[in-house]
């Protein structure tokens, strides 16, 4: 009798979640990567690396040696500190410091997170107010998965509008002037995410000089610049203007996502209010919610780097990878009435972004986004993620 009412007991906490998570949905990130590992669907919604870019030999046989007796050993795998592995953090001031980023920077300034994308997170919990209404200054479009690391403190975001080649220093001078309380300004100037634009040296120059001028500070996302194809490198912001801006980096794109390593640069500070510096506010937080990164990981991509191994695979992508971007730029270029379109061919990365011209900008309204994605996905028997398209359908 008392499994018969034990089986039928179900009760009810929906009413204890708080309503503003349940409400807030994941930002669409999590339905643009729904298909990433899905050999079968070749998504063109998210920056999803290519598996054949997992060298799972190599990182296999780093793994085994870094664990065993001759390695690290076991305590590899065990709690570790909030900063980071020792190791990568002596590494990385060298690694980031190369043409692509030319950031300059000391190990101490330097925190390991999971991914990038943690780091926007432990960013938001830094400096967005909980209550909501901490403005932030954001490119025009910018990455879907920064507004959804941000969306629980209900910022106030200020656009800040662009051209072929990124953010105009112009405008952006305006929002500093007519918003002094904004936060950060959110920057990927480097094949960025989703536009595929890249601003050049002088543009970037210009920026760092109004974030000095206005005594501002930068995040400046990097997920991407290791992946040139063509061109020439360009000197991240944070080389120009290293007292103002917060590089992050990432090594899901040259890597593996799955490791999850990724991190921070932080500015040099004089101690303030009794806090040290921003690492002791980074450990704070990174302690309470994660503890610490996988040292396991963060070992395999210290090897890496020191055996100059991620050189030569940073090599194979781009070489795997440029063909591609070529192949989809000739092919939109085919297909697409072009009349109507702009294409921001990028150097590198992994996006190219087609979009109305402005003359058209109002042939969007055409498109019902709900029955297109209806369409597509009975046409094409795949549960395809819903994300908004601004694509001229002259089916409908």
């Amino acid at each position: 009798m008392a499994s018969a009412r034990s089986s039928e007991y179900s009760p009810d906490f929906s009413k204890k979640f708080v309503r503003r998570i349940r409400e807030m949905g994941d930002g669409g990130l999590g339905a643009l990567l729904k298909h990433a590992g899905n050999p079968e669907v070749v998504s063109l919604s998210a920056g999803a690396p290519d598996p054949k870019t997992f060298d799972v030999e190599k990182i296999a046989s780093i793994f085994s040696k870094a664990i065993s007796p001759d390695g690290f050993g076991p305590n590899l795998l065990q709690y570790g500190s909030a900063r980071g592995f020792r190791p990568l953090l002596d590494i990385l001031p060298d690694f980031l410091a190369r043409p692509n980023r030319q950031v300059r920077t000391k190990s101490e300034n330097i925190a390991i997170t999971a991914g990038s994308q943690e780091a926007l997170g432990i960013i938001g919990d830094l400096f967005l107010e909980p209550k909501g209404g901490s403005k932030i200054a954001v490119e025009k479009p910018t990455y879907i998965g920064a507004l959804g690391a941000w969306r629980k403190f209900n910022p106030d975001y200020i656009e800040i509008p662009t051209d072929e080649f990124g953010i105009i220093p112009a405008e952006l001078e305006k929002a500093f002037k007519k918003h002094k309380d904004i936060k950060f300004l959110y920057t990927i100037p480097t094949f960025q995410n989703p536009s595929g634009k890249t601003i050049p040296l002088e543009r970037r120059k210009q920026i760092a000089d109004i974030l000095k001028k206005y005594d501002q500070l930068a995040v400046e996302d990097d997920p991407y610049s290791e992946l040139r194809y063509e061109g020439e490198d360009i000197p991240s912001i944070q080389s120009l203007a290293p007292k103002n801006v917060i590089h992050l980096f990432t090594f899901s794109k040259t890597v593996a996502p799955g490791m999850r390593v990724g991190g921070m640069v932080f500015p040099e500070q004089i101690p303030v209010d009794g806090i040290d510096n921003y690492m002791e506010l980074f450990t704070n937080v990174k302690t309470g919610q994660e503890l610490f990164t996988s040292y396991a990981f963060q070992a395999v991509v210290a090897e890496l780097i020191k055996s100059k191994a991620i050189d030569e695979h940073i090599l194979e992508i781009r070489n795997l990878y440029r063909p591609r971007k070529r192949a989809m730029a000739e092919a939109i270029l085919e297909h697409f009435p072009m009349e109507y379109f702009n294409m921001s061919a990028s150097e590198g990365g992994m996006f190219i972004c087609v979009s109305l011209k402005e003359e058209f900008s109002k042939l969007s309204t055409m498109v019902d986004i709900a029955k297109l994605n209806k369409y597509i996905v009975e046409k094409y028997k795949v549960d395809l993620p819903y994300f908004d398209l601004t694509l001229l359908w002259e089916s409908f």
